[in-house]
């Protein structure tokens, strides 16, 4: 499917690239899953998010809160 051009489509790629992304998820053994991204000898890594993004459970809760804020900017 291209770039969604309605609404619907819009919702339909949304929900497969999420539906993907969970079964991505759940493929990965807990040693994946728990295992700290490392970026030692990265000095261009300097951002905020390389500090704060330890480990993929600290991505997803900062995507779930920027989808919150989000969601709540849409019913404002």
């Amino acid at each position: 499917m291209g770039r969604p051009t309605t609404k619907t489509d819009l919702l339909e790629a949304a929900s497969n690239t999420y539906k993907e992304l969970m079964e991505f998820i759940d493929s990965m053994t807990e040693k994946e899953l728990a295992t700290p991204f490392d970026f030692e000898g990265q000095s261009s890594k300097k951002e905020a998010h390389w500090k704060r993004d330890k480990n993929l459970r600290d991505v997803l809760v900062h995507l779930y809160e920027w989808h919150q804020l989000s969601l709540n900017w849409v019913r404002a």
